[in-house]
């Protein structure tokens, strides 16, 4: 897989703490946050798409019997 590039800007205080600890590999930190967020706001997309198609399911279901009871009471008004 290709790579590329992104930069990130951090408070000085940040660069800071960073700085003191040499020993850590923060691409992969900042890479590895960058990924779970991605992942969780894509689940987040995921959940909110199933229930709005769920809630638009629910919404035809309701105009159809409300149209289905007009139309019976209609013929039904007719009748008589």
């Amino acid at each position: 897989m290709a790579s590329t590039k992104v930069t990130f800007e951090v408070s000085a205080e940040l660069k800071e703490l960073m700085r003191q600890h040499p020993d850590v590999n923060w691409s992969a930190v900042f890479r590895d946050a960058v990924v779970r967020h991605a992942r969780a706001l894509e689940l987040a997309r995921q959940v909110l798409q199933e229930e709005e198609d769920l809630r638009v399911r629910e919404l035809a279901q309701r105009l159809k019997r409300g149209a289905g009871e007009r139309f019976r009471r209609a013929r039904h008004a007719r009748r008589r």
